[in-house]
């Protein structure tokens, strides 16, 4: 029986990164900042998101954090400097490493972005009852916590 239960979580998980990965580029990534080159992928956007969360961060650790190769790294960083989203400078401790943070333009559509984002959702959202949606977010904060653990 416990087998048949990791199997089936098993499935499940990884039947909703697809799933949302498509609702937010269709629903809300594009729908919500039109106004913003939209080849921004969804892991310019993480990026941007970990720098908000944690402040200035060498290239490579911010990699090695999402889990993007170096390669890709080097190409996803060189389009938000383009777009003056962030700044790279030389870390001055290593000369061998770059450091990136966010710039004023990237904070403000940032923040934009979650205002849109959080009306989006909220109109996804209205058409599912109240109990829908409480079992929902209790769904969810239940998921984060436990894949959250060490």
């Amino acid at each position: 029986m416990q087998k048949d239960i990791q199997d089936l979580i098993a499935e499940d998980l990884l039947s909703i990164p697809p799933i949302i990965l498509r609702a937010l580029k269709k629903k809300l990534i594009k729908t919500t900042i039109p106004e913003i080159d939209t080849s921004l992928t969804p892991n310019h956007f993480e990026i941007l998101k970990l720098l908000e969360d944690e402040g200035t961060l060498h290239v490579a650790e911010t990699g090695k954090r999402l889990q993007i190769a170096k390669a890709q790294m080097t190409q996803l960083i060189d389009k938000l400097v383009a777009l003056k989203m962030v700044e790279k400078k030389l870390d001055t401790a290593d000369r061998r490493f770059y450091k990136i943070s966010l710039t004023r333009k990237a904070r403000r559509l940032l923040r934009e972005h979650k205002t849109n984002i959080t009306k989006a959702v909220k109109e996804i959202m209205s058409g599912l009852t109240d109990k829908d949606m409480e079992n929902l977010s209790v769904s969810l904060r239940n998921l984060r916590d436990i894949l959250s653990r060490d």
